[in-house]
């Protein structure tokens, strides 16, 4: 594959310094086909398809992000509180 030019980059993206001096991304201006390493700081205005490890702050689609326990997820966290009894009627909720 040929290199991008400069002028094609920066059809891609804006660049700035962070406060220690490094590059940064500022804005991307198309679809990220792939992997982002690092953190995301501002708006995600599309869809996101995958894993995202770490956290979420703000909202998705407009509503407050909150994490969503599943059934077994609750079950396993319940036993390991010491919780057997509950960690019972919750699997037996979800069957």
């Amino acid at each position: 594959m040929k290199e991008p030019t400069m002028e094609e980059v920066l059809e891609l993206v804006d660049f700035q310094r962070n406060v220690h001096g490094r590059l940064c991304v500022r804005t991307v201006k198309v679809s990220v086909e792939g992997s982002v390493w690092g953190h995301v700081h501002g708006d995600v205005n599309g869809s996101v398809w995958g894993d995202v490890e770490g956290t979420v702050e703000g909202t998705i689609s407009g509503r407050q992000w909150q994490f969503a326990e599943t059934p077994k997820e609750k079950a396993i966290r319940l036993i390991r509180e010491g919780k057997s009894e509950e960690a019972i009627i919750t699997l037996e909720e979800f069957d």
